[in-house]
């Protein structure tokens, strides 16, 4: 599994600089950056680090290719749960493929030893699609040899997510096990400001029943 997690590392590295030189013609694509404060950093289940966390994005488009960062560092300095993500996707319609580089950077932006920004052991091959109102989103880690899978879907006012993991390698998502790891509950609204401003907002309670964990989770976009 280690041979096909280095080549997909620089498969992800070419195809970054691949893109660089690619938008640097005169095609045309857009770009976006924001950021979301949220009061604790929860993913798939899991809570990261301690407190407070700032998630800063950007990401650039090219018709139905997308390239991004992703991060999430915490508002203090013993927060912990630093995170630095660099992704590839491309929509064909019906699906959606995605590969993640997920990294995490100590203080100060210094990585451990035997790791960088390109070079991890955590590399995740994702798909994702809508079938009858429900999406759906199946995720694997070559490195971890841990899968994902969330079915998601309204009901009413509230987003419900529904998440399966298992670790065939290292505890990841259940301990080295399987089982449902994530429910989530959300919503979201805007908070006017003024005529011309509003801020939007969500939050989330989450369960994980296979850790005995919750969470209640609140958020601003930027």
């Amino acid at each position: 599994m280690k041979q096909i997690e280095i080549k997909l590392s620089r498969t992800l590295k070419i195809g970054v600089f691949s893109l660089m030189a690619f938008l640097s013609t005169n095609i045309s694509y857009s770009q976006d950056f924001g950021a979301d404060l949220v009061s604790s950093y929860v993913w798939r289940g899991t809570q990261f680090g301690s407190g407070a966390h700032i998630q800063p994005y950007m990401t650039l488009d090219y018709e139905n290719f997308e390239a991004g960062l992703w991060g999430s560092f915490p508002t203090t300095a013993n927060g912990g749960g630093n995170e630095l993500d660099a992704y590839l996707s491309y929509d064909f319609g019906p699906l959606a493929l995605t590969l993640t580089n997920y990294t995490f950077p100590g203080d100060g932006g210094v990585y451990s030893d035997g790791e960088s920004f390109f070079d991890g052991d955590y590399t995740e091959i994702s798909g994702s699609t809508s079938i009858l109102g429900i999406d759906l989103l199946a995720g694997y880690f070559t490195d971890l040899e841990a899968l994902y899978i969330e079915l998601g879907f309204a009901a009413g006012p509230v987003d419900v997510a529904i998440g399966y993991g298992e670790d065939q390698g290292e505890a990841w998502y259940a301990n080295g096990g399987n089982g449902i790891v994530n429910m989530s509950f959300s919503g979201s609204r805007e908070i006017q400001i003024s005529d011309s401003f509003a801020l939007p907002v969500f939050g989330s309670f989450i369960i994980n029943p296979e850790a005995d964990t919750a969470f209640l989770v609140f958020g601003i976009s930027f």
